[in-house]
């Protein structure tokens, strides 16, 4: 089949400027100080970049937001050496910025840095699936087990657990391509995409028809990626890994374009 093409132009914003997005949290779930004890070998500082990276990805910590020593050391029940560690981890993978000597904050999410992701999302996953070895060993059954726990994290609706096992999913197949470089790039970009699946998942829970992208397109989609692994079908796997890329990019656009979403999600900022 033919591959298809890749229309990685961003949105139009039109006269608006730059948006950034701003989330409400009205029936957001809170989180109590956690247990962050290490268990099974895990560092604290593993444990606090765990728990913050949570934190950060279901948006409890709120894209922009100052993050003060003291306020994590308060509402997370954290020690002050494992904090400092785990923000210099999150610093290197993108979810938290430094911003000069106005200290430390969470990664803004603004439109044009969201679908520059994807665009690069979109044609790493076609790199991936143009140079992953197809008869690497148990890498099909190793899918169909990840698609297992996505399954049962979707019936569920566990959204945070999902977008951790569909970045699990795709980086099953990024360890087959047998080149770190890649890996990593492929890795970095599907952390950095979890928090804007997050939010779509999120909005896409409240809808009353019952659709959503997950249960009609992405665990459809991982089937047909595992069944072109394990007929090794490279062609028809470029063909599905492709559309699978851009579905998200072009859910999020047509996300965008909802007639209430501005107004609820969104506020204008000049561009500068």
């Amino acid at each position: 089949g033919r591959v298809p093409d890749c229309n990685l132009q961003n949105t139009q914003l039109g006269q608006r400027g730059s948006m950034r997005l701003t989330v409400t949290y009205k029936n957001h779930e809170t989180h109590p100080k956690t247990d962050v004890s290490p268990a099974g070998g895990v560092s604290m500082t593993d444990a606090a970049t765990d728990l913050l990276r949570d934190r950060i990805l279901d948006l409890t910590l709120e894209p922009g937001e100052r993050l003060e020593e003291k306020m994590l050391l308060a509402r997370f029940g954290l020690s002050r050496t494992p904090v400092r560690e785990a923000i210099n981890r999150l610093i290197s993978e993108g979810l938290v910025r430094v911003r000069g000597n106005r200290g430390v904050h969470v990664s803004p999410m603004d439109i044009e840095g969201i679908l520059s992701l994807l665009d690069a999302y979109v044609l790493c996953e076609r790199m991936v699936a143009s140079v992953c070895k197809l008869d690497s060993p148990e890498l099909a059954d190793d899918l169909k087990g990840i698609q297992h726990s996505l399954v049962g994290a979707a019936d569920r609706m566990d959204l945070l657990k999902i977008t951790e096992i569909n970045a699990r999913f795709h980086g099953r197949i990024a360890e087959a391509v047998e080149n770190r470089f890649i890996q990593r790039y492929s890795a970095d970009l599907h952390n950095l995409a979890r928090r804007a699946s997050f939010f779509v998942y999120r909005r896409e829970a409240k809808k009353k028809d019952g659709s959503s992208v997950l249960g009609d397109r992405v665990l459809p989609d991982h089937e047909k990626i595992i069944d072109h692994i394990a007929n090794e079908d490279r062609d028809q796997l470029i063909v599905a890994v492709t559309e699978h890329a851009l579905l998200f990019r072009e859910q999020f656009e047509k996300m965008l374009r909802g007639p209430d979403f501005m107004a609820v999600e969104f506020r204008s900022i000049e561009t500068r």
